[in-house]
């Protein structure tokens, strides 16, 4: 074990898996009692730093090496990064520090990290068009095929929170058995939507044009958690595959053909396409034009607040059908 650790990004899966690793290496070399861990409580506000610093300056009752784990310290503030800083400089050479930031790093940091001969992994989600092909690569470190259909379809029903499809990526695995494959039509029973409200239901509310459950299901998205940005990928996706498909419908295309054109799997666009029935082209085009201002939104082309941005997308994208 290195003298210090700071561990960071957006990935918050490998985050997670890293943490886990690192405490179950400490753990194994010197004992629970080697480990003493700093965080806030239900992961709300940020790690003790004056609690680590005061461990980490004080001296060992322990005759292995002492491991202090600060985790969510994105959070601090300069003068407790400065505290921190100064600490890490000056452990005893028995201590392994290991600090976890899931977002930005407090200045300096990394520096001090590495100055003492410690190692700073960097660890950046996928966005939201590699989102499928990580996917992928995930099913394939666990010894089992996803396909690219089977890819989309756990990120429209699950979203793009990198835990949970983790997590369902470990059940697939022990589903589908070393050298298995998973098809999207096996997802389409398995898979239950791993929110009470999801991304999901909101693309097939907007597709119906119906305003009051799309404004509900985005309430009850941002109440769970989500944001903007986490919602519009998987919805403006169903928005843009319904306009496609009702554009290729009105120029008289038999539904048959139309189905090999919105790259998702059969079942999906027979579904899709049976839920366009009295649906008007205008107003899926409107629908589709108000997804790609939230897009822009969610990348910086406004000071909204996610609510705000998101519901007024909603009230734009069902505006015809009112």
């Amino acid at each position: 074990m290195k003298p210090a650790y700071l561990i960071h990004g957006d990935d918050i899966a490998k985050i997670d898996e890293t943490r886990a690793r690192l405490r179950k290496r400490a753990e194994d070399e010197g004992g629970a009692a080697s480990l003493e861990i700093f965080e806030p409580a239900e992961n709300r506000g940020s790690a003790d730093a004056d609690a680590l610093v005061a461990a980490i300056s004080s001296m060992s009752l322990i005759p292995t090496r002492r491991y202090l784990l600060a985790d969510h310290i994105e959070k601090w503030g300069k003068r407790q990064a400065e505290r921190v800083t100064e600490a890490v400089l000056a452990a005893p050479p028995d201590t392994t520090i290991v600090l976890i930031a899931r977002g930005k790093v407090p200045a300096d940091m990394a520096k001090a990290v590495k100055k003492v001969g410690g190692d700073v992994l960097a660890f950046a989600a996928p966005s939201a068009q590699e989102m499928p092909i990580h996917l992928i690569k995930q099913a394939a470190a666990r010894d089992f095929e996803l396909t690219p259909d089977a890819a989309r379809f756990l990120i429209s029903h699950l979203g793009t929170n990198l835990t949970r499809l983790s997590n369902e990526l470990d059940r697939l695995a022990l589903w589908a058995g070393e050298g298995g494959r998973v098809e999207a039509e096996d997802l389409d029973e398995m898979v239950a939507d791993a929110t009470e409200t999801s991304n999901f239901a909101l693309g097939d509310a907007l597709v119906a044009g119906e305003r009051v459950r799309a404004i509900k299901i985005a309430e009850g998205l941002i109440s769970q958690g989500s944001t903007a940005g986490s919602v519009v990928y998987p919805t403006s996706t169903s928005v843009r595959r319904a306009n496609k498909a009702l554009s290729l419908l009105e120029t008289g295309r038999a539904p048959n053909q139309i189905e090999r054109e919105l790259s998702m799997p059969p079942f999906l666009a027979r579904k899709l396409i049976n839920s366009l029935s009295g649906a008007s082209v205008a107003g899926m085009r409107e629908a589709t034009i108000a997804m790609a201002d939230l897009e822009i939104w969610t990348r910086g082309g406004a000071e909204y607040p996610d609510e705000l941005a998101l519901d007024l997308a909603l009230l734009a994208a069902t505006e015809e059908s009112g």
